[in-house]
């Protein structure tokens, strides 16, 4: 690879790790649609414990396995279109070559862009695997939770909510890893494109997390959770 392209890849893992921090890590995270739908999950769990009828509790668990189960299929499908591109190096590298755009690309450098997709979407699989799993314990958690009104009822029912929150984590790293897979499509024609393409598609997830009007609807209910849970505390 050039020293551009090298720029360019560190440049996107950089930018991988600085999203994952912002959103994560960082103080910020406190004002993410992420950190706001973790409130929702507690407060749902904590209303799925006053009731014994939990049907639609462990539906809605199914349908998050299945969003899961679906995108760690398509993982595993890409990384084995990957080894497709691999043994069919010769062919796509005369296909951009001869193309109107006209795009000279180093055998090594494809394999090592075709390389990072694959390892992405394996990224991608592992997180998604183990959010499925993590979403299996979630449910088990929740229809061990006992309705009665016991005083470990509130701190089981939490902690089935916190593993809800795991899991649902585990699914949001893995579906960065598909959204970044995007630029590094956009390195087949350069590195400028490859970092403009990074900056693009990371700016586009930090605005679904700080700027969305799905934030502004999400923060705004929590915040009537915590009211209507002050308002009972003092009462």
């Amino acid at each position: 690879m050039s020293y551009l392209d090298g720029a360019a890849l560190v440049f996107f893992l950089a930018a991988w790790g600085a999203l994952n921090w912002l959103v994560d890590v960082s103080k910020w995270r406190l004002q993410t649609l992420s950190h706001a739908m973790n409130e929702h999950r507690r407060h749902w769990m904590q209303v799925m414990s006053t009731r014994s009828n939990r049907i639609a509790d462990t539906n809605v668990i199914n349908g998050l396995q299945q969003s899961n189960s679906f995108f760690a299929s398509t993982a595993l499908l890409a990384v084995g279109a990957g080894f497709g591109l691999l043994t069919a190096a010769d062919t796509i590298i005369n296909a951009f070559e001869q193309s109107f755009v006209h795009v000279v690309i180093d055998r090594s450098a494809f394999y090592v862009k075709v390389g990072l997709l694959m390892a992405l979407y394996a990224y991608a699989f592992f997180k998604f695997g183990w959010a499925y799993r993590l979403y299996n314990y979630s449910g088990i958690m929740l229809i061990a939770t006992p309705d009665e009104d016991l005083g470990s009822r509130e701190q089981i029912a939490a902690r089935a909510a916190e593993m809800n929150i795991e899991a649902a984590g585990q699914f949001a790293h893995g579906l960065r890893a598909f959204f970044l897979a995007i630029p590094v499509l956009a390195w087949f024609v350069s590195a400028w494109t490859f970092a403009l393409a990074t900056l693009l598609v990371i700016a586009a997830l930090l605005n679904r997390q700080f700027r969305s009007r799905a934030r502004r609807m999400a923060r705004s209910s929590a915040r009537l959770y915590a009211q209507a849970s002050d308002d009972r505390a003092a009462g």
